[in-house]
């Protein structure tokens, strides 16, 4: 199978591209810097920019994994809202147009999507068939998954709402690691909102299915089957660590600090993968504690 990763240089792109590699596939990437991808990427058959003509190879691609899409930690100022709206709607509906005009064979298309299409939920369950919300990131989810939605019939397509993705380097987590090292882990707002997680292992392995397994199709929630309220999850890595002591943060100093970046830490979604579920997919991390220990430990 020849892959076509759009997004390869990113946190997951990158585990994703060196994944499917060990796996045996062929490899080509598509962004912004293809040197940089070349770079990386010693293994990769193409590295296209967004300018290349790449539809020109459609024929040998069987599948196009896209990642694109700026990063949501950095402070959401006018400007960089518009970057993380462009960044993911643009890339979506110029991937969906090369691939609505081509028609050759069929082609498997996996395109990325968040939990944060959902509104807070309090302590409800939200599934794959719960409403969007109203605020900024539901609109750039249902607005992301629009533009997969009008690829040909043609190609088969899976939409993936991620989670948080837990994994060694990612930033958040360091973080939290960090304020350990002065004794204590930190507890934003009151800590009774809902932490829905997926480890990155059982991430790439549900894309890797979802461009090789026909039965993989439609819209599915990519995260672990047991969320957990954001206090366990910080109390749950002082149990690895051994440093029990948490220091809460209130509500009003992540609204000051954060401004309208602060609901992507203070609103609760319980999320369940319903789907997944249903087809008895079988994680290899379930539950927080043994994600994290293989993470942390």
């Amino acid at each position: 199978m020849n892959i076509l990763i759009a997004g390869a240089t990113g946190g997951i792109g990158k585990r994703l591209t060196n994944f499917l590699y060990q796996k045996g596939y062929i490899i080509s990437t598509l962004g912004r810097n293809p040197d940089n991808a070349k770079e990386m990427f010693h293994f990769s058959r193409y590295n296209f920019s967004w300018e290349d003509n790449w539809e020109e190879k459609l024929p040998e691609i069987d599948a196009i994994i896209n990642l694109s899409g700026a990063t949501i930690g950095k402070r959401w100022s006018k400007k960089y809202k518009e970057e993380i709206y462009k960044s993911r709607i643009e890339t979506t509906r110029r991937i969906v147009e090369k691939l609505n005009n081509f028609s050759e064979k069929k082609i498997n298309f996996f395109n990325t999507s968040a939990i944060g299409i959902y509104s807070d939920s309090n302590d409800n369950f939200l599934d794959e068939n719960s409403e969007p919300g109203n605020g900024f990131l539901s609109k750039v989810c249902v607005d992301w998954e629009t533009e997969a939605l009008k690829v040909h019939s043609n190609h088969k397509l899976v939409i993936g709402r991620f989670g948080v993705v837990l994994k060694e380097d990612d930033i958040a987590l360091k973080r939290i690691l960090f304020s350990y090292k002065f004794g204590f882990g930190v507890v934003i707002g009151t800590g009774y909102q809902w932490f829905s997680w997926i480890h990155i292992d059982d991430l790439l392995n549900l894309i890797y299915k979802s461009i090789t397994e026909e039965t993989f199709s439609g819209v599915y929630n990519f995260v672990a089957p047991a969320p957990v309220r954001f206090r366990d999850f910080i109390q749950t890595i002082g149990k690895i660590l051994n440093k029990p002591f948490i220091l809460s943060i209130p509500d009003y100093l992540i609204n000051l600090a954060f401004g309208e970046q602060s609901t992507i830490l203070l609103s609760s979604q319980r999320v369940i993968p319903k789907r997944l579920m249903e087809i008895n997919y079988e994680f290899k991390y379930p539950k927080i504690e043994e994600a994290l220990r293989s993470i942390i430990s």
